[in-house]
């Protein structure tokens, strides 16, 4: 008991140890104390501390302008500890199936000595060996390819909306490095119950698209290519108008476009594409429901003052990735190219096909691509 130090003897190591490290942050160029704001970086310096990250660590993050994420990006991705020799042994799967993986995620194969996957993706890529022994590896890397470049796109959507709606206002109010750094923690901490959501939702999404394709070929025994109704609709003031538009401005028209694109066509029963800037691609199950899609966001796009206009085709599609292509997508998008704003044209696939709208005739028309001239209709609103 007596060789137990007195609070006194702990307290001045305790002084001795922070007065340590303070010189220690200071020699890395990471403290100046007679900069100003920095009793602020000391608090964040102190923080990052506590979460068991060494000096060297944070002159790394400092050098690229990140020492306020440091603490969230590895909360959100340990360090890679495996190379990608180790990663074969543990997975078993060969050096060549995993570089193949990577590409497909958008990694490239990077030097075989450095590390490139952390313990807990170990599962990950052996479930991709699982996999293939039930598919083919070209459509396996296809799969992956599709589902890392969705998951990117997700991951972007996040973090625009933390840039947005965290890092932004907290940049307004001050630049308080500590608070910055707490949220970008508390953000990525999110991901831990966020990605919970993803295998209820794919699930549910899995059994629409399934519902949706069985719907769509009743009676079909050709499995290559599924009947659908190809809608094409874009904004044709958008240029004009996003030139005089501002930020913010442009950023509403745009999601709000999305946002009324994806809920007209999923109550429609039908599924949005894609979206590239100021034109919106769909498909439906039937023309009676792609017109009624068309038709809806020529309205929305006539409230915000800006002129629309669409192309419809039904026929046969080759489906891949979640894209389609083939002459009927070709056609649709020939066919909203010649329209005029607030006009949508149809093939005579749609207007044969429905009988709850009706058509005026609009002539026959050659379109780029297409031997001879197409018979066109003018959809009445």
């Amino acid at each position: 008991m007596d060789d137990l130090p007195s609070a006194d003897e702990q307290h001045a190591d305790d002084q001795a140890a922070e007065q340590q490290q303070l010189a220690e942050w200071q020699a890395a160029g990471l403290y100046d104390p007679a900069l100003p704001g920095a009793d602020g970086r000391l608090a964040l310096l102190q923080w990052i501390a506590a979460h068991g990250i060494d000096t060297q660590q944070m002159v790394a993050a400092c050098a690229a302008h990140q020492l306020t994420s440091l603490v969230g990006d590895l909360h959100l991705r340990p360090r890679p500890t495996l190379t990608i020799d180790a990663l074969a042994a543990r997975t078993g799967l060969t050096v060549e199936a995993l570089i193949d993986l990577r590409r497909a995620t958008g990694f490239p194969p990077g030097d075989p000595n450095e590390p490139i996957a952390a313990e807990s993706e170990v599962e990950m890529f052996r479930m991709f060996g699982v996999a293939g022994a039930f598919f083919s590896r070209d459509e396996l890397l296809h799969f992956v390819r599709v589902m890392a470049s969705s998951l990117r796109r997700i991951g972007e959507a996040a973090s625009e909306m933390f840039l947005r709606d965290v890092e932004a206002p907290l940049q307004e109010v001050g630049r308080d490095e500590l608070a910055l750094a707490r949220a970008n923690l508390g953000g990525v901490q999110l991901v831990d119950s966020v990605t919970g959501v993803f295998e209820p939702m794919f699930r549910l999404l899995l059994q629409a698209t399934t519902q949706q394709t069985r719907r769509a070929r009743a009676g079909e025994v050709d499995y290559s290519t599924v009947p659908l109704t190809i809608g094409f609709v874009d904004l044709s003031g958008f240029t004009e108008r996003s030139g005089s538009a501002t930020p913010a401005e442009l950023l509403e028209m745009v999601v709000g476009f999305e946002s009324t694109a994806l809920d007209l066509v999923t109550e429609h029963g039908g599924r949005l594409i894609k979206l590239i800037g100021d034109e919106v691609m769909f498909t439906t199950v039937t023309p009676t429901e792609g017109c009624a899609v068309a038709l809806g966001l020529l309205r929305r796009a006539e409230q915000w003052g800006v002129p629309a206009r669409g192309g419809l085709a039904h026929g046969p599609v080759v489906t891949s990735g979640g894209d389609v292509y083939g002459s009927t997508v070709n056609l649709a998008s020939r066919i909203a190219d010649i329209a005029v704003p607030g006009e949508v044209l149809a093939d005579d696939a749609v207007t044969a096909a429905t009988t709850e709208y009706r058509f005026q005739p609009a002539g026959r028309r050659q379109l780029k691509g297409f031997p001879h001239p197409v018979p066109l209709w003018s959809l009445e609103p």
